[in-house]
């Protein structure tokens, strides 16, 4: 008998402030997908991996009983071989935002619904590139092609299910995802049946979190030579940015132990394309991996840094510790409007919210005013795209917390108390 795959739910409750007495209470079913064995169709055949994920129902109780929702699916895995070569990760993640419908029978249980999803497996990258070519517009943001499916899902919940504070059940999943819309088409099909253990909790708000791989060049630890000194600032920096999101939406991140890779050749990037060869040193499924160098010398094109596949299991970071170097290692040649405290341009301004914003894009935002197939974001918050002498601005936005995404989200729990400079 196959394993059950575990996957924790979370009830919230949001109450509607002044409008509590009229509206009715809505439950937020949030849980994370662990280790679920599904078939991932091929052109090399049929192959078997596990899932890593996270599945999220929204659950309003009518006189008529309970109407719910799919608001939030992820799927994530370290790849399977095709035709062309190993996928590297795959990710699929819900394609609308406000969720979709399900049809629910109380005496059965069942839930069903369909639904687009965003689908991308990092072979794609190596076949066919990037969007954006380098050279063109903002050097900082390389925006993966991407494959659209058609998604078919079946919860079946206890009979006569009732919302309740706590307590342990189990929901059964049947999935099945088929690729509409092709851009390599290596992966045709994936499908999942697994029983799902449900543990229920009453809170507030349910909280997001997205995983942070740092990665640095040394010895280890104890390698005072070793890079990755900025890191900690740029990290506290981007964790109090995206705290202000908490009144819109929790986001949190976990940040694991850093990973060194011995070859000092990585300390100092001289060509782009030795950024490449340092993302494909490491790969983890389920984090966004942040490599931090010494110095890049076309680091001035870049900002400083730069986010690769966005907005997927794939989404990789370079950046380097000259964020923090003072005076700015480059000329001060522009400055648009937009970045305070431009103009003038400050030669001695160093990038505390590069990493906040690099990390915006690994959300899948995008620059303001430039559709490169991402999300939209605000213009004069921290997304616009900035640099040396003029770092990102220190501004967040309700529509950059309600627009961020990624399959490596998961579900948890935290305060989240902080509120959007921008109410968009």
């Amino acid at each position: 008998m196959r394993k059950a795959a575990a996957v924790f739910l979370v009830v919230g409750v949001l109450v509607g402030g002044a409008g509590f007495a009229q509206q009715p209470l809505t439950y937020y079913l949030t849980g994370n997908i662990k280790e679920a064995t599904g078939t991932v169709a091929t052109d090399k055949g049929d192959q078997r991996t596990s899932f890593l994920g996270s599945i999220g129902f929204r659950v309003v109780p009518t006189e008529k009983g309970l109407l719910f929702y799919l608001f939030d699916f992820n799927l994530i895995s370290k790849g399977v071989p095709t035709g062309r070569g190993d996928s590297g990760p795959i990710s699929v993640r819900l394609a609308d935002a406000q969720g979709k419908s399900m049809t629910y029978d109380p005496r059965s249980g069942r839930a069903s619904t369909e639904f687009a999803a965003i689908f991308h497996y990092e072979l794609i990258d190596r076949v066919k590139g990037f969007r954006q070519v380098r050279g063109q517009a903002e050097g900082d943001l390389f925006v993966p092609f991407t494959e659209t499916m058609t998604g078919k899902m079946s919860v079946r919940f206890p009979e006569e299910l009732r919302v309740v504070d706590k307590g342990t059940t189990y929901v059964d999943l049947d999935l099945t995802l088929a690729l509409s819309t092709s851009v390599l088409g290596s992966i045709q099909r994936i499908s999942l049946i697994t029983r799902v253990i449900i543990d229920w909790t009453r809170l507030f708000s349910p909280a997001q979190y997205l995983r942070i791989q740092p990665v640095f060049i040394g010895t280890g630890p104890t390698d005072g030579t070793a890079t990755g000194k900025a890191f900690p600032e740029l990290m506290k920096r981007a964790t109090e940015l995206w705290n202000r999101c908490g009144s819109v939406r929790c986001i949190k991140f976990v940040v694991n132990e850093p990973i060194y890779i011995n070859n000092s050749a990585y300390k100092v990037l001289e060509t782009a394309a030795e950024a490449d060869s340092l993302r494909a040193e490491v790969s983890v499924t389920d984090a966004v991996e942040v490599f931090v160098v010494d110095r890049m010398d076309f680091a001035c094109s870049w900002g400083g840094g730069a986010c690769f596949s966005s907005g997927t299991a794939s989404a990789k970071i370079v950046s380097c510790d000259q964020q923090l170097a003072v005076p700015s290692p480059c000329p001060c040649t522009w400055c648009p409007a937009t970045c305070p405290p431009c103009p003038p341009c400050q030669t001695g301004a160093v990038n505390y919210y590069h990493l906040a914003h690099e990390l915006g894009h690994a959300l899948n935002l995008d620059h303001p005013g430039q559709p490169y197939g991402l999300a939209a974001v605000t213009a004069g918050s921290n997304m616009e795209p900035s640099g040396f002498c003029c770092d990102n601005p220190n501004v967040q936005s309700a529509k950059n917390c309600r627009n961020a995404s990624n399959p490596l989200l998961f579900w948890g729990t935290a305060l989240c108390v902080g509120t959007p400079n921008i109410s968009d």
